[in-house]
């Protein structure tokens, strides 16, 4: 079989720089500026000056200027922890090739960047629960073996994502930039994206599809079957059933 990555995926793995976009809780004390705020020595952000507040951190050429008591706050540094959450059911092994292959892939590569600038790296399957195929992780874990524990993810029957995705926010809420992989072919997809983003933790999700699913079938009479329980459904598609699939 085809290696999972190439040359050029392990290059950009190694390159690329992650960044969250919200202050997140961390999981601990590391390398990188975090957007939270508090005991650091580099420079986030003011807010005004509080009672309580320790005078030596007062900006007082702002309060020269503006006549307004403003306090300093500084960046903490901590670990940011990038947590990739793979749809593991069987849609996602559709395609040549498939979904999830794509999915894999892509999954090594954000993690290595992690690793690689010194954070931490988590590899989540959605199936009927949530398991973790790599918990989180700094540095120590060798880049070849986070692949190879990647490629034995396998399309699971049964798969629950609201499920996971309820387990993900009381794991993992507020403390990580998660990165949802999944095509996002199921009913309940409005309440998977909606458990995520309550969570607090900084969410991207990205849809991964089979080039042939941007098109429905040609017009006609078809037979579907789901490929996560096999039923199948007859269908008569006529232009107004291509244009809402479309939409």
């Amino acid at each position: 079989m085809e290696a999972l990555l190439d040359a050029r995926d392990y290059a950009l793995a190694s390159s690329l720089t992650l960044a969250a976009r919200r202050r997140l809780a961390g999981f601990a004390a590391g390398e990188q500026r975090s957007p939270s705020t508090g005991g650091g020595i580099e420079f986030a952000e003011y807010r005004p000056y509080a009672p309580g507040d320790e005078p030596r951190r007062i900006d007082w050429s702002l309060f020269l200027r503006w006549r307004k008591l403003m306090v300093k706050l500084a960046a903490e540094e901590k670990e940011l922890t990038l947590a990739v959450l793979i749809d593991a059911s069987r849609s996602m092994d559709y395609g040549s090739p498939g979904k999830l292959r794509y999915a894999k892939r892509l999954a090594c590569i954000l993690a290595g960047a992690a690793l690689s600038g010194g954070n931490r790296a988590s590899i989540a399957v959605m199936g009927a629960s949530l398991v973790e195929a790599l918990p989180p992780e700094r540095g120590k874990l060798p880049f070849p073996e986070l692949v190879k524990t990647v490629e034995r993810i396998q399309p699971s029957a049964g798969s629950s994502p609201a499920a996971c995705a309820r387990q993900f926010s009381a794991r993992y809420g507020g403390k990580c930039l998660a990165l949802v992989l999944s095509d996002f072919l199921y009913p309940d997809w409005p309440a998977v994206v909606g458990s995520l983003g309550a969570s607090g933790s900084d969410v991207l999700a990205v849809q991964i599809l089979s080039p042939d699913e941007l098109e429905p079938l040609p017009l006609g009479e078809a037979l579907l079957q789901d490929s996560e329980d096999g039923d199948e459904t007859p269908l008569h598609i006529d232009a107004p059933t291509a244009a809402h699939y479309r939409d």
